[in-house]
C-alpha cells in the first residue's frame, strides 16, 4: 500500500487478497490494463484506491457474480455468551462490531484483519486448520460467511479443531452459504448481499466466492455429527443458512 496525498493506493497483490485470492493476480492485472480497474501505475507497479476498487467490484459482480438478495439477518435474538472466537474475523468483522471485547477474532490474512473496523475485539493473524489455543478454551465460537472462503477438503479439520477449543456445552454458531452446482457458464463467483441486524445497529454488506465448489448445511451438518457435535438448530432461507452447534 502507498499512500500519496493522504489517499491510499493498494497494488495487485493487495486486491487480490481483497478476494481472497479467488481472482488471481494475473486476472486483476489484465482488469487494470483493460480499463475494468481504474488505477494508475507507480514505480512500473498497478495501484488503485477505495474508489476504483469499489467500482470494480460493480463491474465484477455485473459480469460474473450470480447474485442473491438482499436479504435480511437478524442476530439480535441469537445468543453469544462468554469468550468468542470467530474465525474468519477479518474485512466487515461483523462479529466483531457486535460483540467487541468478548470476541477474538482471527484471519489468516494480514490484511483483512486489518481492513475490520476498529473496536474493542482482539486480532490475531491465524489459519483456522491449526488454531493455537488450548484444549476447552472458548464458550461459543462463529464462522459468518467465512468457512465457504475454505477449500472444501479442511472443513472436517477445520471443525474438529473448533471443537477441540470449545467449552464442553458451548456452541458453534455457523452462517454460511449453499452453492449449488454451477449452471450458468458464464457466471463463476456467487455474490449475496445483506442487510444485517443486531439490536439498534444494522449494517449493508455482502460476500462473494469462487463458484468451484458444492456445499450446503447438510455437508456442515454431517461433518459437525462426525467430529462429535450435536445440532441444536437449523435454518435455510434463499441460499443462506444457519445452524447451531453444541459440543457435547
Amino acid at each position: 500500500m502507498k499512500k500519496i496525498n493522504d489517499i491510499e493506493y493498494h497494488d495487485i497483490k493487495e486486491i487480490a487478497e481483497i478476494f481472497h485470492n479467488r481472482i488471481n493476480q494475473d486476472e486483476i492485472r489484465n482488469y487494470f490494463e483493460s480499463g475494468k480497474i481504474k488505477g494508475k501505475k507507480i514505480d512500473n507497479d498497478w495501484y488503485s484506491d477505495e474508489i476504483g476498487i469499489k467500482s470494480f467490484i460493480e463491474i465484477l459482480k455485473e459480469e460474473r457474480a450470480f447474485t442473491i438478495g438482499p436479504l435480511e439477518i437478524d442476530l439480535s435474538n441469537i445468543r453469544m455468551e462468554g469468550r468468542i472466537l470467530d474465525i474468519g474475523g477479518g474485512g466487515e468483522g461483523v462479529i466483531g462490531q457486535f460483540k467487541g471485547k468478548q470476541v477474538v477474532s482471527i484471519d489468516y490474512s494480514k490484511s483483512e484483519l486489518e481492513e475490520a473496523p476498529d473496536n474493542e475485539a482482539l486480532k490475531i493473524i491465524m489459519d483456522a486448520n491449526d488454531l493455537k489455543f488450548l484444549d476447552d478454551t472458548f464458550d461459543t465460537i462463529t464462522a459468518f460467511y467465512s468457512v465457504m472462503y475454505i477449500p472444501i477438503n479442511d472443513h472436517k479439520r477445520v471443525l474438529q479443531e473448533i471443537y477441540r477449543v470449545l467449552k464442553p456445552g458451548g456452541d458453534f454458531l455457523l452462517w454460511d452459504l449453499t452453492i449449488p452446482e454451477r449452471s450458468i457458464e458464464e457466471k463463476d463467483i456467487i455474490f449475496v448481499i445483506m442487510n444485517v441486524k443486531f439490536k439498534d445497529k444494522i449494517l449493508d454488506t455482502g460476500y462473494g466466492v469462487k463458484w468451484d465448489k458444492i456445499q450446503d448445511a447438510n455437508h456442515f451438518i454431517d461433518l459437525g455429527k462426525v467430529v462429535g457435535f450435536e445440532v441444536l438448530e437449523q435454518q435455510e432461507e434463499k441460499n443462506i443458512f444457519y445452524i447451531k452447534f453444541r459440543k457435547r
